[in-house]
């Protein structure tokens, strides 16, 4: 027992001495774009359930970032996504459905998310120059549904859904690389997972309300600043 202890002891010893390279670092700005992809029902390209035809898109995200000791820390995010909608898979479906009766044309928007989000970091304190965290996070964000127009040759307009958004709630689980070049520059590589679920409203349908499970992943790239 007394020897698993001492272990432990100098275990802990070590640690200290080769991450103590981190401690003048509190506070972090991040700055960092790339892309978007859908996943689970989002990414669904049939018409059932909570299907939401989603396609790659793009993003930007703006974090802070704050050390409290070597291990945790709090952070906070503003985001922006835009996906776009697959009118390819969403015209195929209806030709499907139409026994590919007529020339059926599809137009649609992009889905847009705007988020706000708090939450905590677990890091691995920095060593030769590089620093690793898990970024756990709830917050609200602004959901926009697209304008979707279906069309026909032989039967006219046939689908419709005006644009509108919802706020809703919104998690945020991912991980995060800074590589420091200087004291205060980094370069900082970025992967999450983002999950809510707003409602909309589509005034030509039967169903009238309805909800979509926006969930989506960024993987994107970046600066860091020491401030």
């Amino acid at each position: 027992m007394k020897k698993a202890l001492l272990a432990i002891v100098a275990s802990l010893l070590a640690m200290n001495i080769l991450y103590s390279q981190n401690e003048d670092k509190k506070s972090i700005l991040g700055i960092n774009s790339g892309l978007s992809i859908p996943f689970e029902e989002f990414d669904n390209k049939t018409l059932t359930g909570y299907s939401g035809f989603a396609g790659a898109g793009a993003n930007v995200e703006l974090d802070f970032l704050r050390y409290l000791g070597r291990f945790f820390g709090l952070s906070s995010t503003i985001g922006y996504s835009s996906i776009s909608f697959n009118e390819n898979a969403y015209k195929a479906e209806y030709d499907r459905i139409l026994n590919n009766y007529g020339v059926t044309v599809v137009d649609a928007g992009n889905y847009q998310v705007l988020k706000g989000m708090v939450g905590m970091i677990i890091k691995i304190p920095e060593t030769m120059h590089t620093e690793v965290m898990l970024i756990f996070q709830l917050g609200i964000a602004m959901s926009v549904h697209p304008d979707i127009v279906v069309s026909n040759s032989e039967l006219g307009v046939i689908n419709s859904v005006g644009k509108n958004s919802d706020w809703s709630s919104i998690s945020s689980a991912g991980i995060k690389i800074n590589y420091w070049l200087t004291g205060k520059y980094g370069i900082s590589l970025n992967y999450n997972l983002n999950s809510t679920r707003p409602g909309f409203h589509d005034n030509t349908g039967l169903e009238g309300p309805f909800f979509v499970p926006i969930r989506y992943q960024n993987i994107n790239a970046g600066i860091v600043i020491n401030i």
